[in-house]
């Protein structure tokens, strides 16, 4: 059994094809699906359109995908109002990205009408720093762990899953460790040798998702199969976690 945590439709290039040839091959069983149309700094009608197209791929893949409603919380009383027309489509979560940092007092609402409704929120996080990073740093806008942080406090009934694990996994362990109702995926970082083993020390592994946010599924998979992990950890973080969040 394998979830995959954090997947986008028609970003980076995978395509409708390209998630159905995984299913039919039995690589992956589920995925938590968002699309992220319009940039950044999405309009209402850019959103629109992306959660469409995760809804058509719900019903071309029914039992395999989970929609998660991407909200750009900048829009105010329209992105409750698209939560809430994903939420009568079936949709499972949310997605939050880059239109407002994740502790703004705007996206306090969506949090709220998220708990309610009983879904996780997979937030975007990402730590620019050191010789290799942009010379800007952060995106405008663009949360770092440590906001989640202050999120995760101020709504601790919320499940909140860090992104790619914030984008450096040493800032975003130390959030992580401190805020029980965060859990982490393990896309796009974690490379380095005994990172997956040190997170899994710091969080526990029920708090830790497989994710791939659209990277390559082999090498995915092979940072959590080389890792020096129990079976039942390893259960846990590919699928057994996602399953009971969703419960």
């Amino acid at each position: 059994m394998l979830i995959d945590a954090h997947i986008h439709l028609n970003f980076g290039g995978l395509t409708e094809e390209d998630l159905a040839a995984r299913v039919e091959r039995g690589l992956t069983d589920r995925f938590w699906v968002s699309t992220l149309y319009g940039g950044y700094y999405p309009t209402p009608e850019e959103v629109r359109a992306s959660n469409d197209a995760v809804y058509g791929l719900m019903r071309r893949l029914p039992g395999h995908v989970v929609g998660f409603a991407y909200v750009n919380p900048a829009h105010g009383a329209v992105a409750l109002d698209e939560l809430a027309r994903c939420v009568d489509r079936g949709f499972r979560g949310v997605k939050l990205w880059v239109a407002t940092y994740c502790d703004d007092l705007r996206v306090e609402a969506i949090v709220a009408r998220a708990i309610d409704y009983g879904l996780p929120l997979l937030v975007h996080c990402w730590v620019k720093v050191g010789p290799d990073a942009p010379a800007g740093g952060n995106l405008p806008f663009e949360s770092t762990p440590m906001q989640l942080g202050t999120l995760a406090r101020r709504f601790p009934e919320a499940k909140l899953l860090m992104a790619h694990l914030g984008g450096d996994w040493e800032y975003g362990v130390k959030v992580a460790r401190d805020c029980p109702n965060i859990y982490v995926d393990t896309s796009g970082s974690l490379a380095e040798m005994d990172a997956i083993e040190q997170l899994v020390a710091a969080v526990g592994a029920e708090r830790v998702l497989f994710g791939t946010d659209n990277s390559d599924l082999s090498y995915c998979l092979g940072k959590i199969a080389g890792a020096e992990l129990t079976a039942a950890q390893r259960e846990r973080i590919f699928w057994r976690n996602a399953a009971t969040l969703l419960e």
